[in-house]
């Protein structure tokens, strides 16, 4: 089971993939914040239901766009990979087909730096100032990015299905983690990582102990 938030997929690509140690700061790093890190720290930053519900909105909005950009980028870079086989490449064919492509990126950058400001206008001056730190502490490894988090969830998601299955082949009944487990999807749909995590340390502490009775 691959766990889905409101927000999986979504990368805020802007510049962040072409910067270096050497570069100098980023202004779109520094003062945007990606949905998935809004949503992760909603309880640290004090985010209303009213502000989550919004949120929620503009990105379910934003991703079909995302989808239809990314789509027609992939079209375009396609047709220039077939110039670029081609035995002998009629430069300025090529160079034509290359804007088409950047042109699409730019679209696509824009469309992502549009729903940033979005979000950010949602945001109070505290909720962003406290963004801000949050960012910080998680460069510098004191707290989790939403990545980290994620890869964890589907760690904890993976050791529950696999003892759950375990129990299932052993003729063990699982109900109890099933009941615990009900309330994950919903959790993730709000974006309450940690209280999905909570709940799913509840299912493994019962299975733990479960498994230490039966011994």
């Amino acid at each position: 089971m691959k766990l889905k938030t409101v927000v999986l997929g979504f990368l805020l690509t802007l510049t962040y993939a072409v910067l270096r140690a050497q570069s100098p700061p980023d202004p779109l790093a520094e003062n945007l914040f990606p949905p998935e890190l809004v949503l992760h720290h909603q309880s640290d930053i004090g985010l209303t239901e009213e502000q989550r519900i919004a949120l929620v909105a503009d990105v379910q909005k934003a991703q079909e766009r995302f989808s239809d950009l990314q789509a027609r980028l992939q079209k375009e870079l396609e047709a220039l990979g077939t110039l670029l086989r081609k035995e002998q490449v009629e430069e300025q064919t090529a160079l034509a087909q290359m804007d088409k492509v950047l042109n699409q990126e730019r679209d696509l950058k824009r469309a992502h730096l549009a729903l940033a400001l979005g979000i950010r206008s949602k945001l109070t001056r505290e909720q962003q100032a406290k963004l801000r730190e949050i960012k910080n502490k998680i460069a510098a490894g004191q707290m989790r990015s939403p990545e980290e988090v994620q890869r964890v969830l589907e760690g904890k998601m993976k050791k529950i299905q696999e003892t759950v299955e375990r129990w299932q082949n052993d003729g063990r009944d699982p109900s109890a983690v099933a009941e615990i487990m009900q309330g994950f999807e919903p959790l993730m749909k709000q974006g309450k990582h940690k209280e999905a995590e909570a709940l799913m340390d509840r299912a493994l502490k019962l299975l733990k102990d479960s498994e230490k009775d039966n011994k």
